[in-house]
């Protein structure tokens, strides 16, 4: 509920500081304007961990209690020409990016800068064609790729239930002096097509090859040995080229609300011997009072999904994450997991997690030390304390069990807390 609030506000308070923020030409046609809008938001975040560090086997145990703080003010840029082409970006006051977690550590404006978080234009082409690149954010699934930000080319088309959108996008454009030697660049082909079946039911894709031709490592280089100049060849990476995709299919039968994913990634591509898969089912169950939400899923081969999909300790993308990603890359997965969603008010929502994740290993030796399973209990308050501003707090539970091999201290439970104000503009 705390989302749709504080988007809701963002929108409102956003079209509300056009007239004074923005400056327009009236295009051709009477209904056609020009001009910049602005909005953004801003958040204030105190962490707390537990044995979050393990330090043995000089002082036996796990390190106590730690925290800190971090901050995070973002600007939204909108602008529109005459035509309907429109340019996007964000601006975020820190150095760190848009995924950052800047802690304050008293070094003053040493850590503060201004990053890029987006970039892009959009141009409509046709009354089904839309072309849009540069630095774009986007989100398709939290399982397989959620709050991205790559460098693409994408072309738009939309008609009745369908939408296709074929794409290319740049990676890495190596210009070391081995690229003269070979293309040593890193791009990406691909399309994401989406169907609306029905009111009820949508299904899409993500279709990609990633085209990694970095063959080189590093370049030739000299060294001098026993005051000889001795030539360091250059050193061979691979070929890491392969395909990844994935299908999402989502709808409701009556008050039951479903989604099921697979995910496929080639193993060149993910760095395994095998390739690898993920996939998971999901059911909300849609009651008056609670929420309750089941959830079953599995990993193999190397195999892991976005650092967003999971819950307050076990990925998740919080700061309080221990695991910072749902699958295993030295095997197989197994999960599930019983959520409970209530709204106490209609400002004050609460969630309740509980997860459990069993790992296993493809080489005996490796999984010698390694986690066996790990037990998360959790939870997640949120309270709009206004249109514009919310109080988010999250307190999670880890227990994790490890293969022999590994010192009993790492068998300690970690507790994490995070509290954040968010404000929209």
């Amino acid at each position: 509920m705390k989302k749709v609030l504080v988007a809701g506000a963002a929108l409102m308070l956003a079209g509300s500081m056009v007239s004074a923020a923005s400056a327009g030409n009236a295009g051709e046609a009477p209904e056609e304007t020009t001009g910049v809008s602005i909005s953004g938001d801003a958040r204030v975040t105190y962490v707390g961990w537990n044995d979050y560090y393990r330090v043995y086997p000089d002082d036996g145990g796990a390190d106590g209690y730690s925290d800190y703080f971090e901050s995070r003010v973002g600007l939204n840029f909108d602008a529109v020409a005459k035509g309907g082409a429109s340019v996007h970006a964000r601006l975020y006051f820190d150095d760190a990016g848009y995924n950052d977690d800047v802690i304050w550590d008293g070094s003053g404006d040493a850590q503060w800068g201004v990053s890029t978080d987006y970039a892009y234009f959009k141009v409509p082409l046709s009354d089904t064609m839309t072309l849009r690149a540069g630095r774009i954010p986007l989100n398709f699934t939290t399982f397989y790729s959620w709050d991205i930000r790559p460098t693409r080319v994408q072309l738009i088309y939309k008609a009745g239930n369908l939408k296709l959108v074929p794409f290319v996008g740049v990676v890495d454009e190596d210009s070391t002096s081995i690229d003269n030697w070979d293309d040593n660049d890193y791009m990406q082909y691909g399309l994401v097509p989406v169907l609306k079946i029905n009111d009820a039911w949508t299904v899409k894709a993500f279709l990609r090859y990633n085209d990694d031709a970095r063959e080189w490592a590093t370049d030739e280089t000299t060294e001098i040995v026993d005051g000889a100049e001795v030539v360091v060849p250059a050193t061979p990476r691979g070929d890491h080229s392969g395909f990844d995709g994935t299908v999402n299919l989502t709808g409701s039968v009556g008050n039951v609300g479903l989604t099921a994913e697979v995910a496929y990634k080639a193993a060149d591509w993910q760095g395994t011997e095998d390739d690898g898969i993920g996939g998971y089912v999901q059911a909300a169950f849609k009651t008056p009072a609670i929420t309750p939400v089941i959830l079953a899923g599995m990993t193999q081969d190397g195999f892991l999904a976005d650092r967003n999909f999971g819950f307050v300790m076990v990925g998740g993308n919080t700061s309080a994450t221990v695991v910072e990603k749902v699958g295993n890359s030295k095997g197989d997965l197994m999960f599930g997991a019983l959520v409970l969603m209530h709204n106490i008010s209609d400002r004050f929502s609460a969630q309740g997690n509980l997860l459990y994740a069993s790992y296993d290993y493809e080489d005996d030796s490796v999984a010698a030390g390694e986690l066996d399973s790990a037990i998360e209990v959790s939870g997640v308050l949120n309270y709009a304390v206004s249109e514009s501003t919310s109080f988010e707090y999250k307190l999670g539970y880890l227990a994790p069990t490890y293969n022999d091999g590994a010192p009993d201290e790492l068998e300690d439970a970690y507790i994490g807390q995070v509290l954040r104000m968010n404000v929209a503009f």
